[in-house]
């Protein structure tokens, strides 16, 4: 895992677990739209990384859940 992430992706990241937290796994798309910009890149970055788990769920990119580390290392992030 990729510890460095730049501040947009760590901006992502934080939607991602708001989203995780209130038991929703969001699409790229409902990240885009809460972001107010398309956020692909970043989502395609935390995933290269090891911070996010990634399906395709009704043919849709959908994140389903932080790694492991990522669980940890976001405690240490808020």
């Amino acid at each position: 895992m990729d510890f460095r992430i730049a501040a947009d992706e760590q901006r992502v990241l934080f939607l991602i677990v708001d989203h995780l937290d209130a038991s929703s796994a969001p699409t790229v798309d409902e990240l885009s739209r809460d972001a107010g910009e398309d956020v692909g890149r970043e989502v395609a970055a935390l995933r290269s990384k090891g911070w996010i788990l990634v399906r395709h769920i009704d043919d849709r990119l959908t994140v389903v859940a932080l790694s492991p580390l990522a669980v940890t290392a976001v405690r240490n992030l808020r």
